[in-house]
């Protein structure tokens, strides 16, 4: 299995890498042309992606910072798997944020299913510049906050993927409300 983040916090721009961080990336807000199904586009501002190789390597003293911090959950190993792109050309990123309206043991069961874990990486992985998708789930806070961090290889990448049928269709059917989407570079 290829070696992903397992936490990932996304906060303010211009912080230090911290010590245990495997990822750091530094993100300049882009705007989004494309009209999502569902959901409203963030407000443009630049921000900082940290992620870390285990959980326990995560810093929690964050938590009353505003940063916001995410469980990557299983199924994320198998998105990068199908789509069969390298994890370092990553160009553009895209956050989707929401209020999941399933309890939080029940999102992450669902996913870790012996069925959705077969569909999952050929569901997302065959989509044109897609690299990974890390599904989240809020790790400290609101813990019915969940979504997806997605790699793209670019940003046009990224307004194809929230234009299709398909994202028409899986927002559509995903239980969730207050549907964020954010852009980077």
């Amino acid at each position: 299995m290829p070696n992903i983040s397992r936490v990932i916090h996304l906060g303010p721009s211009g912080v230090s890498k911290p010590d245990r961080a495997s990822v750091f990336m530094k993100l300049e807000g882009k705007k989004i042309s494309a009209s999502p199904h569902i959901g409203i586009k963030a407000e443009l501002k630049d921000i900082t992606l940290i992620g870390y190789p285990e959980e326990d390597s995560a810093d929690g003293s964050i938590v009353d910072q505003g940063w916001r911090s995410f469980d990557v959950l299983p199924g994320s190993e198998q998105v990068l798997l199908a789509s069969g792109r390298d994890i370092d050309k990553v160009a553009a990123i895209l956050v989707v944020n929401a209020t999941v309206l399933l309890d939080p043991p029940n999102f992450r069961a669902m996913l870790e299913s012996p069925d959705m874990s077969e569909s999952i990486g050929p569901m997302f992985g065959e989509h044109g510049g897609l690299i990974i998708k890390h599904f989240l789930g809020s790790r400290w806070g609101k813990t019915n906050v969940g979504g997806g961090c997605y790699f793209f290889e670019s940003e046009t990448d990224i307004e194809a993927y929230l234009s299709s049928e398909f994202w028409a269709n899986v927002s559509a059917e995903t239980p969730w409300e207050n549907v964020t989407y954010e852009m980077y570079a």
